[in-house]
């Protein structure tokens, strides 16, 4: 099973199954992972599988895709990898075991260390996340 764990704006967090050839992302509510965030394009990305992978596309965003703080146009999706699209983190899973909240929030908030998941829990997951200098930076 892959699914994204979904870290939005107002601390909210939330498990996507991606299912299908094709799953959109954006602001457009018809996305099959619906991002309501200015920052976040219509059609921001998709993830497509291809028979022996899932593949990360930007699809001309106004604020571009990045996995693990790298821009991309294009990315072969890894098991854990960390997906920014505007202002909202993503963590891409690959694995056939289904994950209790508490694993899902701690994989969402995890990028090249952990962090304080008891700060998380108490709230301030957004301001702990990217006080971390996790969040990408735009030109």
């Amino acid at each position: 099973m892959s699914r994204l764990i979904v870290l939005a704006r107002h601390n909210s967090v939330k498990q996507v199954n991606i299912r299908g050839p094709l799953t959109t992302i954006g602001r457009d509510p018809a996305c099959g992972v619906h991002i309501d965030s200015r920052s976040v394009s219509r059609h921001h990305a998709a993830i497509r599988w291809t028979g022996d992978r899932f593949m990360l596309t930007d699809t001309s965003s106004r604020n571009g895709t990045f996995v693990n703080k790298e821009r991309i146009w294009e990315h072969a999706l890894k098991n854990g990898d960390a997906i920014t699209v505007g202002d909202c983190q993503l963590r891409f899973l690959y694995d056939t075991q289904f994950l209790p909240r508490e694993e899902a929030l701690r994989l969402a908030t995890v990028f090249d260390d952990f962090m304080d998941t008891d700060a998380a829990r108490q709230g301030s997951l957004r301001a702990a996340f990217f006080s971390r200098g996790n969040a990408p930076r735009y030109a």
